[in-house]
């Protein structure tokens, strides 16, 4: 009879225990292993700012143009027009299209402060989709913006010379935008 008892006793602790942890916000399925990896894969791809997640090197090489033209502080309006140009001729967008991808890169870069100890991050994840064209293309038109005022600065010339070694090892396939 006392072993019954005894049973029942912790029975009913294990249930008053469980109840408890649910009630302070603890889930028994938290506990599964496949549960937490889904869970850790979405707090990954999610916690991380947009800017690191560009699946596309027309998106990076937009990344990368507007980035140089605001090392130097604020876009001025000739930078701008230059952007868009080089937009329409070089990635032969529309006027809606150039003007679009403008606006969506310059918001993706008021969340990034050091650029440029973090282009690794932006380039890397893309790196194997440019071809060996698209790559001396995207270098070619970062020094066309940086010259496109006055001369080049310090911090242009490093962004350009750590874009050139990050895209130097690309051969895809050749093709272009």
């Amino acid at each position: 009879m006392h072993i019954i008892i005894g049973l029942i006793t912790a029975a009913a602790g294990l249930i008053w225990a469980i109840n408890s942890l649910q009630q302070s916000g603890f889930r028994l399925s938290s506990l599964n292993p496949f549960y937490w990896l889904r869970r850790t894969r979405w707090k990954k791809q999610y916690q991380e700012l947009p800017l690191y997640q560009l699946d596309s090197s027309l998106e990076v090489a937009a990344v990368l143009i507007v980035s140089v033209a605001k090392l130097e502080g604020e876009i001025s309006r000739e930078q701008k027009q230059e952007i868009l140009t080089l937009f329409k001729t070089e990635f032969n967008l529309d006027d809606n299209a150039s003007s679009d991808l403008f606006a969506s890169t310059s918001y993706l870069l008021q969340s990034e402060h050091n650029f440029l100890n973090n282009i690794d991050k932006i380039v890397s994840p893309v790196r194997q989709k440019f071809s060996e064209e698209q790559a001396v293309s995207t270098v070619e038109l970062i020094i066309r913006i940086a010259n496109l005022d006055s001369a080049m600065s310090a911090d242009q010339s490093r962004m350009i010379s750590t874009v050139k070694q990050l895209l130097n090892p690309v051969i895809n396939q050749q093709q272009k935008w």
